[in-house]
């Protein structure tokens, strides 16, 4: 599994660089690295929660705290170190919205969502039938995955599931023959 997109940083991905210390044969340098590697982060939590600090005391600063949770990179990063301003839940619902008019042309509507703690379950079908085409599902499964774990790469689990909406139609015949059957019973409408 790969990370993220906007975790490959400078060329190779982090769980690369992460499986790489694990590679180590020297158990000193390998606890050495991670140790580093866990300060330097430390170190980065402690600053940006400054820096977080600072621009919330700013007039603009609820306008700041969003486009800067609205960036890809930036958002991973607050998410990282607990500054991320939107909870999981709004992280979710945002990335559907943002989807909304892409599934519409699509065919397709969200007709489902259950969070259970970071456990993500959708229910799509077609929402226009003239749209939708079934060969498309996968496709758009993996769109719907991608943009969920860009808005919340926290999410241990995202499952779409694919309902076919059955439309039950009452022929005309019946209805007529009903009438039918009231007029000759005397019965006033």
């Amino acid at each position: 599994m790969s990370a993220p997109e906007g975790l490959d940083l400078v060329g190779r991905p982090i769980d690369e660089l992460v499986w790489a210390l694990d590679a180590i044969a020297d158990p000193l340098a390998a606890d050495a690295a991670r140790e580093l590697v866990q300060r330097v982060l430390e170190l980065h939590g402690l600053a940006l929660t400054r820096i977080m600090a600072a621009i919330a005391e700013t007039p603009d600063g609820a306008r700041l705290t969003a486009l800067l949770a609205d960036d890809e990179r930036v958002s991973g990063v607050l998410l990282l170190h607990g500054l991320h301003p939107a909870d999981f839940e709004s992280r979710v619902r945002g990335a559907l919205d943002r989807l909304h008019a892409h599934l519409a042309l699509e065919g397709v509507v969200v007709l489902g969502l259950t969070i259970d703690g970071e456990k993500l379950k959708l229910q799509v079908g077609p929402g226009d039938g003239q749209r939708y085409r079934s060969e498309r599902a996968e496709s758009i499964r993996s769109e719907i995955r991608q943009a969920l774990f860009a808005a919340a790469p926290d999410a241990s689990l995202v499952e779409i599931e694919f309902v076919a909406i059955q439309v039950s139609y009452v022929p005309v015949s019946s209805i007529t023959k009903r009438r039918e059957a009231r007029d000759s019973a005397g019965v006033s409408h």
